[in-house]
């Protein structure tokens, strides 16, 4: 038993190890971000989940409506809009995550400032 939980610890503390290294590699690449960088990854990340959500749940509703329709020409239609409408909110939703990394690509790295 003991031999055992000498191997394992000997094997968790060579991860760790690797883990230490890697860590140190990747943020030795991210050495330029600053603070604010963070915040508007979290505020974006925060963005596509609550655009997930929201699609989820009119997914979800468009579901029921379709297991209620009882005629094929009102179900093509339904489905119509349904592709209307999710094709409308992905675009305008790549378009706003966009902006949103403009400006933080702006904030951090000072471009588009005149100082």
């Amino acid at each position: 038993m003991t031999e055992t939980n000498s191997a394992a610890q000997a094997a968790t503390e060579q991860m760790m190890s690797l883990f230490g290294d890697w860590q140190k590699a990747g943020l030795g690449a991210w050495a330029w971000a600053n603070p604010m960088w963070y915040e508007m990854v979290v505020e974006m990340n925060a963005e596509i989940a609550r655009f997930i959500s929201d699609r989820l749940k009119q997914d979800l509703e468009f579901q029921a409506r379709v297991l209620q329709c009882r005629d094929p020409a009102a179900l093509r239609e339904l489905q119509c809009q349904f592709m209307k409408e999710a094709f409308e909110q992905y675009s305008s939703e790549t378009g706003k995550l966009f902006k949103m990394n403009s400006a933080a690509l702006d904030a951090v790295t000072g471009r588009g400032t005149d100082g």
